[in-house]
């Protein structure tokens, strides 16, 4: 039987110099092609990321880290996301280091992606472990 695996998408961002690492993910199968995100279940879960961050712009100026890896996606098995994630998520607002958070999550998902928007192509995800 295949480990389940969990989808997360990830932003790192600073609101009111303070860092702010949200999340949001689902349950999935796995991916349809090696190395390919899924891209239904990827959008579904960026879009809610993405209303959750737009949302706290009440709360002040709302900053993405930046353009390449301020916003992540990450297949995860289970026991690491529980495991790992958050250990590896408080490093980073304590110490700001996106080269070693990156690291790290490269060490626990099956894939990570960087992900971006460029207009009339929509969403791009860029593979950051192949």
């Amino acid at each position: 039987m295949e480990e389940q695996k969990y989808l997360i998408a990830i932003a790192l961002a600073e609101q009111n110099n303070k860092r702010l690492m949200p999340l949001g993910g689902k349950t999935f199968s796995g991916v349809d092609s090696e190395n390919q995100p899924p891209t239904k279940e990827a959008e579904k879960i960026l879009l809610d990321l993405l209303l959750r961050l737009f949302i706290r712009t009440n709360e002040g100026n709302l900053k993405i880290s930046n353009n390449d890896t301020g916003l992540l996606l990450a297949e995860i098995s289970f026991e690491s996301m529980h495991k790992n994630l958050p250990i590896i998520k408080s490093d980073w607002i304590n110490t700001g280091n996106t080269d070693t958070l990156i690291d790290k999550l490269k060490s626990i998902s099956s894939n990570l992606w960087g992900i971006k928007y460029k207009k009339h192509e929509g969403i791009m995800f860029n593979d950051l472990i192949n």
